[in-house]
């Protein structure tokens, strides 16, 4: 019966998702109440940073629905409806926590995802509460108005670009729609020749050295896939700025993954 009632809501919420085309956001549980909808100012942590991999986050902003906790809907169960829904749908799963380790870890669960198909660059993180009530986050990057974000404040954080740990390599599958969006907006003749920024986290004064020159290369990267791609060279320099620049506290996983980013800033005029 919990079988056969898992199948049902999977099923469900993998109509749901393929009939919102755009975008195929994730739905809610069917028996859950929404409860809040609001709008969170900052990147949405879709994944956090692991000992093999670098945290995962996107958006300027993002959107979080928040669920009352659905009937008899276990974690084993939240976890694998949303799993299949999300894959079925075309999502890349970026975070799903593992199954065959028992116990499961307690405290909050999180399954996050990527969507790239049809022009679109969303991401999406769904986290179940341990009284069972959840939220559904979603930064839908493909849409944000970076040329306005850059006319007004002449600086935009691209947090959608990702790498490999500790090294200047794009992980190009997941960032080749943000690269493809940055390249549109530096080809525009309106748009302003601007300076690829690279900034790193706090790893203590001994990494000093190798955090500046990591900052730097990972600019050199992005800008250089820009040029390949056909943006003019006289549209872009790159500089690495190491860790000389926070925007967030480093004591925590979360914090040091803001200060690990790349940014776009308008070329100073003269």
């Amino acid at each position: 019966m919990v079988r056969l009632r898992l199948l049902l809501i999977t099923a469900c919420l993998c109509a749901t998702l393929a009939a919102w085309q755009p975008p195929p956001l994730p739905s809610a549980i069917p028996g859950s109440q929404l409860v809040e909808t609001s709008r969170v100012d900052g990147p949405l942590e879709v994944r956090a940073a692991r000992a093999d991999s670098e945290a995962v986050l996107a958006g300027l902003s993002y959107t979080r629905q928040r669920y009352s906790a659905p009937r008899s809907i276990l974690v084993d169960a939240f976890v694998v409806t949303y799993r299949d829904a999300l894959f079925a749908a075309g999502w890349k799963l970026l975070d799903v926590p593992r199954l065959d380790v028992k116990p499961l870890p307690e405290g909050i669960v999180n399954v996050g995802a990527q969507y790239m198909n049809n022009g679109r660059n969303i991401y999406a993180r769904i986290s179940r509460a341990p009284d069972g009530a959840y939220e559904i986050n979603f930064a839908d990057v493909g849409a944000e108005d970076w040329a306005g974000a850059l006319a007004k404040g002449c600086r935009v954080p691209i947090h959608s670009l990702h790498f490999e740990l500790n090294r200047p390599a794009l992980r190009v599958f997941e960032s080749t729609p943000t690269l493809e969006k940055l390249a549109s907006l530096l080809k525009a003749s309106s748009a302003p020749a601007v300076e690829i920024q690279g900034h790193m986290d706090n790893v203590g004064e001994s990494g000093v050295a190798e955090r500046q020159q990591l900052s730097e290369a990972r600019a050199r990267a992005v800008a250089e896939w820009l040029f390949a791609r056909g943006v003019p060279t006289a549209k872009v320099s790159a500089k690495g700025y190491g860790k000389a620049r926070p925007i967030a506290d480093n004591d925590t996983d979360l914090g040091r993954a803001l200060n690990r980013r790349i940014e776009i800033a308008c070329q100073p005029v003269g």
